[in-house]
């Protein structure tokens, strides 16, 4: 199996603003005629058919996908077969892209604080070795927002372990997404290390209000 994995901006589609431009959610406000052509456009940049998306609850449950399925309720897909793209949208939440290349096994999440929280990372890794036996798991984590701009409010800071904090009340959700990577002895880590909240390439919740999302899609290809 050949890993790939594509991981879009905002450039480039037919939305207009406050999607402006190549907005892939439905659920956002946006024409769903042209978030229709947005997918389209990005099935077209990543070399795909089409992708698996999932209706995001920002909870930490993992679902199995043998075969394209309507949209199932949940924050993460994982899947041992080729030629099934797994996609996350986002707007400041992380997505997180693990793969095991010898066993053939791949796994797409959505990690923003809640997510984070829940252990939905850890909790993936846990079963990519436990249910398919990957013991040389790699990650991808994308774009998203950083503890430069993550603020949240004094009770809820206080409910997070010290070295998650930054600055009294910036949240470092990367910091915990890091810590279930560790947890999970991962060593390849490849890390965009961009903060969607600063760069105005990518869609921002946070920044904006209202606003698109991007995708981050991984998949396995027979060789």
């Amino acid at each position: 199996m050949k890993i790939k994995y594509f991981i879009s901006d905002r450039a480039d589609g037919v939305s207009a603003s406050p999607y402006d431009s190549l907005n892939i959610a439905y659920h956002v406000g946006d024409d769903e005629t042209s978030v229709d052509q947005n997918r389209q456009i990005l099935y077209e940049k990543a070399g795909i058919q089409k992708a698996q998306f999932a209706n995001q609850v920002h909870g930490d449950k993992i679902y199995y996908i043998d075969r394209f399925i309507t949209t199932p309720d949940c924050d993460g897909l994982i899947t041992d077969k080729p030629n099934i793209p797994l996609a996350i949208m986002s707007a400041d939440c992380y997505g997180v892209l693990l793969f095991d290349q010898n066993v053939g096994v791949i796994a797409a999440l959505h990690a923003g604080r809640a997510g984070a929280t829940k252990g939905i990372v850890q909790k993936a890794i846990l079963m990519m070795q436990n249910q398919f036996g990957a013991k040389d798991i790699e990650a991808i984590i994308s774009p998203g927002i950083g503890a430069c701009c993550y603020e949240i409010s004094e009770n809820l800071a206080k409910k997070y372990p010290q070295t998650f904090i930054k600055n009294g009340r910036f949240l470092d959700i990367k910091a915990l997404i890091y810590d279930q990577l560790k947890q999970g002895h991962i060593q390849s880590i490849k890390d965009y290390n961009i903060c969607t909240c600063c760069d105005k390439r990518y869609f921002s919740y946070r920044r904006d209000g209202r606003t698109g999302r991007f995708a981050s899609i991984i998949w396995m290809e027979e060789q």
